[in-house]
């Protein structure tokens, strides 16, 4: 018997493109948070003008909700940016919560932040690429 790959399973896709938008309201929430709690004031890198901050995360929100029908139809470029978007957002998850702890306290963030760490690890899961396989002649 031939060797034949073994494709991503139906209901994982489902999930990535349900999980998709939670992702995209958690990252809104996210940033409504930091704005609110001044994280571009405390962000030990640089220090962002306000005017600058909201928009480029109200610029960064409306591009990744033009995505999402995109993503919803199965659009390969669109999931594999969902998919980088979710480890992104993993990473921002962990580094707030990181901060939080080295502060022992509120960090700018802090609130939202495992919303973004679940949001991105689901949907990390649910897009990871299919792995190939090979079905062996059974005796």
């Amino acid at each position: 018997m031939a060797p034949r790959e073994l494709s991503i399973h139906h209901h994982h896709l489902s999930a990535g493109r349900h999980l998709y938008p939670a992702l995209v309201f958690a990252q809104f929430l996210h940033s409504f948070e930091d704005y609110v709690a001044r994280f571009h004031e405390r962000f030990p890198l640089f220090s962002l003008a306000p005017e600058f901050f909201v928009s480029l995360h109200l610029a960064m929100f409306l591009l990744l909700a033009a995505m999402i029908p995109s993503v919803a139809h199965g659009r390969l470029w669109a999931l594999r940016l969902a998919k980088f978007w979710a480890v992104v957002q993993i990473l921002a998850g962990v580094g707030h919560l990181m901060i939080g702890v080295i502060e022992w306290g509120y960090y700018p963030g802090l609130w939202t932040a495992p919303l973004l760490l679940i949001f991105g690890a689901a949907l990390g899961r649910s897009l990871r690429a299919p792995v190939p396989a090979t079905e062996l002649a059974g005796d």
